[in-house]
C-alpha cells in the first residue's frame, strides 16, 4: 500500500513513518507536559495531574530521546543529500539542539527535586524544548527548498525565515496537546478526565487553525498522499467526538475511542506529512541494500523493549 512499495526503501519509509509516529508521542507528552506543570507551578494550583507528569517527565524525556534514535537514522537513509545539506546549512545553529535538551533534560530533574527552583526550571525546560521543536520544522522545510540553499549559503545565513515555518510550527505544537491529552487520560480520575478533554479539544482546534493557515497561504494539502488524508480528516473527527465524549460522560467509552481514533490520526498524519518528500527520496545505496540488518535491528528492538518493561516494573515494585 502506498508509499509503503519499492522494496527496501519502501521498508525503510514505513519504518521511518512508524518509528516517528512513536517518538511523537513522547516528545509531545515531555513538550505539553512541561508547560502544564509550569502554568500550574505559576498558579501555586494542587493539581494531581501536575504532579504525576512533573515525576514522570525525565523518564519520558529519556524514553522521547531513545524513541527518536530509529527515525533519525532512517531519515538520514532516506534522505542523504537533502539532510546533510540542511544540516550544513545551519551549521552551529542547528548543533544547539544537542546542548538544549541536554539542559532542558536537567531542568526537568531540577523541577522534580526542587520545590524552590520549580518555576524557574520548568520555563527554562519549556522554552529547550520549543526550540528543539522549531528547529526540527525548520529543518524539514528546508530539507525541500533547494532553491534557498544557495541564497543561504553565500550570504552566510543560519536562520530559515520561510513564512512556513510559523503555522507549521503551531500545527505540531496543537498536535502534542492532543497526544499529552491521550497519553494522560488514562492516569486521570474522573473528575481529571473532564479537564483533560477541553485540553486535547483545545489542541485540535489550534492544530486546525494552523492547518487552515498553512492552506491559505498557498501550502499544499498533501493530494499526493493517496486515501491517507481522508482517513487522517476522518480519524481526527472521530477522535474529537470521542473527546466531547469523554467531557461529557468520563466513565464512558469516549476515552477509548479518542485514543483509537488519535493513534489512526497520528500514523495517517505521518504519511500525509511524507507525501511532499516522496518524490525527493534519495536512491539506496548498494553499500546500504548490501549491508541489510534487518534482523539486527528486531533483535535490538526487541532487547530494548524488554529492557525497558524491565524499568518499568522495577520502579514499581520498588515503589510499591
Amino acid at each position: 500500500m502506498w508509499p509503503f512499495t519499492g522494496g527496501m526503501q519502501g521498508l525503510w519509509l514505513a519504518l521511518y513513518i512508524l518509528t516517528f509516529a512513536l517518538h511523537a508521542v513522547f516528545v509531545g507528552y515531555v513538550l505539553v507536559g512541561s508547560a502544564y506543570a509550569l502554568v500550574q507551578a505559576i498558579r501555586r494550583a494542587d493539581d494531581p495531574i501536575a504532579d504525576r507528569v512533573r515525576d514522570r517527565l525525565p523518564f519520558m524525556l529519556g524514553c522521547g530521546i531513545t524513541a527518536g534514535v530509529a527515525p533519525l537514522l532512517f531519515l538520514q537513509l532516506l534522505y542523504q543529500r537533502r539532510f546533510y545539506t540542511a544540516n550544513l546549512i545551519l551549521g552551529p545553529r542547528w548543533g544547539a539542539v544537542v546542548p538544549a535538551l541536554i539542559v532542558g533534560f536537567y531542568a526537568l530533574y531540577l523541577a522534580k527535586a526542587s520545590v524552590r527552583w520549580r518555576r524557574l526550571a520548568l520555563a527554562v525546560g519549556v522554552a529547550c524544548f520549543v526550540f528543539v521543536a522549531w528547529s526540527w520544522t525548520e529543518l524539514h522545510l528546508l530539507m525541500q527548498d533547494e532553491p534557498a540553499w544557495r541564497a543561504m549559503y553565500g550570504a552566510g545565513d543560519r536562520l530559515y525565515g520561510d513564512a512556513a515555518v510559523a503555522p507549521r510550527l503551531l500545527l505540531w505544537l496543537g498536535v502534542m496537546v492532543t497526544l499529552f491529552a491521550t497519553l494522560s487520560v488514562w492516569w486521570s480520575d474522573v473528575t481529571a478526565r473532564r479537564r483533560v478533554a477541553v485540553l486535547a479539544l483545545a489542541g485540535l482546534v489550534v492544530a486546525g487553525a494552523a492547518a487552515a493557515l498553512i492552506v491559505a497561504d498557498g501550502g499544499s494539502v498533501e493530494h499526493a498522499a493517496h486515501g491517507w488524508l481522508y482517513l487522517l480528516v476522518g480519524a481526527a473527527l472521530a477522535h474529537a467526538i470521542g473527546w466531547v465524549w469523554t467531557w461529557r460522560v468520563p466513565e464512558a467509552g469516549g476515552v477509548v475511542l479518542a485514543t483509537a481514533a488519535g493513534t489512526a490520526a497520528l500514523v495517517a498524519g505521518a504519511v500525509v506529512r511524507e507525501a511532499p518528500r516522496i518524490a525527493l527520496l534519495e536512491p539506496p545505496r548498494q553499500a546500504a541494500l548490501d549491508a541489510g540488518g534487518l534482523p539486527t535491528f528486531l533483535a535490538t528492538l526487541a532487547l530494548g523493549a524488554f529492557a525497558i518493561t524491565w524499568v518499568v516494573q522495577t520502579i514499581r515494585a520498588a515503589r510499591a
